[in-house]
């Protein structure tokens, strides 16, 4: 799959590269970051940097994810990761992940970011259905899905393993065309 840019307003969308390596290694230092998500504990700046390039490239060219990068749509200033993830395009669905970085909260980033990649799926790719999940207790993550029009269908139980290999239940919601 090709690679494409999304104007969102405040904020620009495009894949990551070796040069937000530094933002990013930044921005994973965060607790909640390494809490809610599934980046390398401890993140160093290798993780960034193979996040950034190799990831993302393998991502995009195989199709299966399409992640980006949220920048400041003036400054170029990195504000968080938003992306499709378990992308099945033949079935229409996909599932949305995103952060925002610590200096970036508060500011509309992940609703806004969420946002354009939906209507980037539904328009450009036929997403028919995306899906969203968070750890029960992930309150941050469940407010942008809303305020992005998700709507929560319930709780998977066990859906999540945490790294020490824990299970956690899981909040699951879905975002339709028809919703925006």
């Amino acid at each position: 799959m090709d690679t494409v840019e999304i104007a969102a307003g405040r904020f620009q969308l495009r894949p990551c590269q070796a040069v937000d390596a530094d933002w990013i290694f930044r921005a994973c230092q965060d607790p909640a970051i390494q809490r809610w998500t599934r980046v390398p504990t401890p993140y160093r700046l290798d993780d960034a940097v193979a996040y950034a390039t190799e990831y993302v490239e393998e991502s995009w060219k195989s199709g299966r994810a399409a992640p980006f990068g949220v920048f400041d749509a003036v400054s170029g200033e990195g504000l968080g990761t938003v992306g499709l993830v378990s992308m099945d395009l033949p079935e229409g669905l996909a599932e949305v992940g995103y952060w925002a970085a610590p200096w970036a909260r508060r500011r509309g980033v992940a609703t806004a970011s969420t946002l354009a990649v939906a209507r980037w799926a539904f328009g450009a790719l036929g997403v028919a259905r995306l899906c969203w999940l968070a750890e029960v207790g992930n309150d941050g993550s469940r407010a942008v899905a809303e305020r992005a029009g998700f709507t929560v269908e319930g709780v998977l139980r066990d859906r999540i393993r945490r790294r020490d290999g824990s299970r956690a239940d899981a909040w699951i919601g879905s975002l339709l065309p028809s919703d925006l």
